[in-house]
C-alpha cells in the first residue's frame, strides 16, 4: 500500500475552484475513511511543474492529459448535488485502485 496518495486540484488560477475541489474531495475522502491522502491545489499553467509528485488530477477545466497520471474532470463539483456524487465516486474508485 502506497505511504499517501497525492491528489492534485488543478483550476484556471489555482484559487478557489481548486480550494473547493480540494475540501469536497477531503469531506469524501474522510467519509471514504481514507487518511492517508494528500491534496495539493495548483492552477493549470503550473500543472507541468506540479504534476511529477501526483498520482491523480482533479480538474475543472479541460485539459490534455499527455501525463502518465489519472485525471478525472470534475466541473459537476461545483454544479449539482448528482453530478458532484458522480465525479466523487470516480474518485473514490481511483484512489481505492491505486491503493
Amino acid at each position: 500500500m502506497k505511504e499517501k496518495t497525492s491528489i492534485l486540484c488543478c483550476c484556471g488560477a489555482g484559487i478557489c475552484t481548486s480550494n473547493y475541489l480540494k475540501e469536497e474531495i477531503e469531506d469524501r475522502m474522510k467519509q471514504e475513511g481514507f487518511k492517508h491522502v494528500k491534496l495539493t491545489i495548483c492552477r493549470v499553467t503550473d500543472l507541468e511543474d506540479s504534476v511529477a509528485t501526483a498520482d491523480l488530477i482533479v480538474t475543472t477545466v479541460k485539459i490534455p492529459n499527455p501525463y502518465n497520471v489519472p485525471m478525472v474532470r470534475a466541473l459537476g463539483i461545483m454544479l449539482d448535488d448528482v453530478a458532484a456524487k458522480k465525479a466523487l465516486d470516480e474518485i473514490v474508485e481511483i484512489v481505492k485502485n491505486l491503493n
